[in-house]
């Protein structure tokens, strides 16, 4: 990676609250950030306040289940910037239910977004890095792939997109790609603040350090992942949540 070029940085699922800590957080190491997002104008916006405050963010729409959406977009940014140095797959949504009564639409929208949305994102990056031999790939995953009440297909999609990280680790680690995944507990925004009440109060129930996390806490693993110091880890998922992993 040349001295001379700012790092390149993109967050899928960027307008969300998670996605727009880690964003600002890379910004404020130096990563020129794209926020990718299915609501471009939410995108935008949130880019545009984050300029506001001197970090150079950019905002853009990008629906992860459309393979030509992602290979155009990443092609374009690569072309502007000569290069993407780190990606960060956070794109998602959220669909409970008891496994007896999710329904196909929401088993199948859950996997699109989530698993196929991460490997097309993968691959169109991928082809980028590979070229330079260099590059930081980071896929959320969540508690949720150990298995939860109602998470059939939050948790399958979950862990399938580990499986995935650690074969794509596997093939690239000769071109200097690393991918790796942080699983997030229960954390005070985004999608956790869509979880039933009931079940935010079991988890922290069962979480040693008895709280959410925070969405700092997640970002900056993410960015350890995303540094040059993280360069001999590769296929490792890194939970961030507070000990519950650890009674699973």
């Amino acid at each position: 990676m040349s001295q001379q070029r700012q790092p390149v940085a993109l967050v899928t699922g960027g307008a969300g609250a998670l996605g727009a800590v880690t964003g600002a957080t890379l910004a404020r190491r130096g990563d020129a950030v794209y926020l990718l997002d299915a609501d471009g104008a939410r995108a935008e916006a949130v880019a545009s306040e984050m300029a506001r405050q001197g970090l150079r963010v950019n905002g853009r729409a990008l629906d992860v289940t459309r393979a030509e959406d992602c290979n155009g977009v990443m092609a374009e940014i690569a072309a502007e910037h000569g290069g993407i140095d780190t990606l960060v797959n956070m794109a998602g949504v959220v669909r409970t239910a008891a496994f007896s009564r999710i329904t196909d639409e929401d088993f199948d929208l859950t996997l699109k977004t989530h698993v196929s949305g991460t490997m097309h994102c993968m691959r169109a990056v991928g082809a980028v890095m590979r070229d330079r031999q260099y590059g930081r790939i980071v896929n959320i995953s969540s508690i949720a792939s150990l298995g939860s009440v109602g998470g059939a297909a939050y948790g399958a999609a979950k862990g399938a997109i580990e499986a995935m990280s650690r074969a794509a680790a596997i093939e690239w680690a000769t071109r200097g790609i690393t991918v790796n995944c942080v699983a997030p507990g229960l954390i005070a925004a985004g999608m956790t603040l869509g979880v039933p009440k009931e079940f935010q109060d079991a988890g922290i129930a069962r979480t040693p350090m008895k709280r959410n996390g925070a969405a700092e806490e997640v970002a900056h693993a993410i960015a350890f992942f995303a540094s040059r110091e993280a360069s001999f880890i590769t296929g490792q998922t890194l939970f961030v949540c507070g000990g519950i992993s650890v009674g699973f």
